[in-house]
């Protein structure tokens, strides 16, 4: 029988604020496709989904998809999935929470609770996890914190946001911890998101057990995405608590930690590198058919969401969220081996929080310029870098064999554009860490974080003059605003230059003067 061609066209309204797609299909296709309008803000919103197979020219999508989530749980699951409920057909958004060793999983459960519910139903996705390895007290604690959070969600009944909890108490030692349990958290997310036919639609949103969140953190998740439909994930925008009941020791050593943090990313930006953006374990959220592209969260027992979101930055398109806030735990922790919790803990044993020294940043926007002004495709690492290319950033290129990568990559692109885009998945955001520490050891050591961060060349392309005597608290106050607040110039259209990866949707502020 003869097939008809598969023809899709969008019809894009703005209601209230919030961006509906309406969609139609040729006579040749079979589908159920549902619209909503529902209250959103001050005005309303029109939410379709599509169920069910659809059928044309080009095969059965539903059956594609599914192949494609099988092939995934083949190839890099953990544990088949563990909630046997059915999921809600309007399923729109899960949110993965890692729970080990937490007493105040309730507050953070309580916080997701209060938030603003969006246009869609929401899932919450309770991962108990510890180690075989783990002391008895540890267990113990988890498995009163795991009452606790039962008891609460007994109390807590909503059929537009539902919580499950998952318990594994012994995983294997060689792999336990924040990464491996967020994996399964994210893994059981998709699943949710396959068995309500929604592998486009669904987003899971990364959460920690001891955050909280702004009211609209669960609007703005939906929002954004749906207003976004070429992004593949994003990042939210954070801020450590400064003050409460902890000592005040805490609060300034949390301080510190978050202006080295802040201080890093804008480093990045002004140098022009494409993967300059927070990398926050409890601050992030993911298509689904974007993570199981990716090949899903690493098992790292600590840094899983820096090497994660490093990774969907070189391979899609992201963006960033600063219209809701994330509020990570600011006290010490000794759950992970470095990250937020460790660092506070350092600093309230002494020692100070250092940072890359503003000379480190001027090596990789001179490695950037250099990219940027290729006209042709080199063959060789002396006619890809021109010789204002400082003797550092040459230096470690060579322990890095990057001549060889260069000879690479020339030989499998057509041009100059893809050239570009290649060695920027090479010298990727782990590779300038990389190249930031050992620039550090070697030739520009690195300073105390108020020092670093004071820099008037970045404080002025910030638009911030005249700061020269801020204190720490103060200026990590300065860096907030500007990065919560700061514009960007436009979205990146596809028929521009590729001199980076699909990488950032937007691009860098307009006081950088690029």
């Amino acid at each position: 029988m003869e097939t008809k061609p598969f023809f899709r066209f969008f019809l894009r309204a703005k209601i209230g604020g919030f961006l509906g797609f309406l969609g139609f299909f040729d006579e040749g296709s079979s589908f159920l496709f549902r619209i909503e309008a529902k209250k959103f803000g001050d005005g309303f919103a029109v939410v379709g989904w599509f169920h069910g197979v659809v059928e044309a020219g080009f095969g059965k999508v539903a059956s594609n998809s599914q192949r494609i989530f099988e092939d995934y749980r083949r190839r890099f699951g953990f544990v088949s999935p563990q909630i046997t409920a059915d999921p809600s057909k309007n399923l729109g958004l899960a949110v993965v929470v890692p729970v080990y060793d937490e007493p105040c999983l309730n507050q953070s459960l309580q916080s997701l609770w209060d938030c603003e519910k969006p246009p869609c139903d929401v899932e919450v996705l309770l991962v108990f996890n510890s180690s075989e390895s783990d002391s008895d007290a540890v267990r113990l604690r988890n498995r009163q914190a795991r009452q606790s959070a039962v008891r609460w969600i007994r109390e807590h009944s909503d059929s537009q946001l539902r919580c499950h909890v998952l318990n594994f108490p012994r995983l294997p030692a060689k792999h336990a911890g924040v990464g491996l349990a967020r994996k399964i958290g994210m893994d059981e997310a998709a699943a949710r998101f396959y068995q309500a036919k929604k592998p486009e639609q669904g987003v899971i949103v990364c959460y920690d057990a001891d955050c909280l969140c702004e009211r609209n953190f669960l609007v703005e998740n939906f929002r954004h995405f749906v207003e976004r439909p070429g992004i593949a994930g994003c990042g939210t925008y954070f801020e450590h608590p400064l003050n409460g009941p902890e000592e005040p020791a805490v609060y300034r050593a949390v301080t510190a930690y978050e202006l080295h943090l802040r201080y890093y990313v804008e480093g990045l930006r002004w140098a022009g590198f494409p993967y300059a953006c927070h990398t926050i374990g409890s601050a992030m959220s993911v298509r689904v058919s974007a993570y199981l592209r990716l090949g899903g969260m690493n098992r790292k027992k600590a840094g899983e969401d820096f090497y994660f979101f490093q990774k969907l930055m070189r391979d899609a398109r992201t963006s960033e969220l600063g219209t809701t806030a994330v509020y990570p735990s600011a006290r010490p922790s000794h759950r992970v081996p470095f990250g937020t919790g460790k660092a506070v803990g350092r600093i309230l044993a002494g020692e100070p929080q250092m940072s890359y020294s503003f000379q480190s940043f001027w090596s990789v926007k001179a490695l950037v310029d250099a990219v940027r002004s290729l006209e042709q495709t080199p063959r060789s690492v002396e006619e890809c870098f021109p010789a204002t290319i400082p003797a550092p950033m040459l230096a470690f290129l060579e322990a890095n064999n990057c001549q060889s990568a260069i000879a690479e990559i020339g030989k499998n692109v057509a041009g100059v554009a893809q050239f570009k885009k290649r060695f920027w998945q090479w010298f990727d955001g782990f590779r300038c860490v990389k190249f930031l520490n050992w620039v550090s050891a070697n030739d520009f050591p690195k300073v105390e974080v108020a020092t670093a961060a004071a820099e008037p060349c970045l404080l002025s392309c910030m638009g911030i003059e005249n700061e020269s005597t801020q204190t720490m608290a103060q200026l990590l106050a300065l860096y907030r605003n500007y990065q919560r607040n700061r514009r960007p110039i436009s979205v990146r259209k596809k028929s521009a230059p590729n001199d980076f990866p699909i990488g950032r949707e937007t691009e860098f502020p307009v006081n950088q003067g690029r």
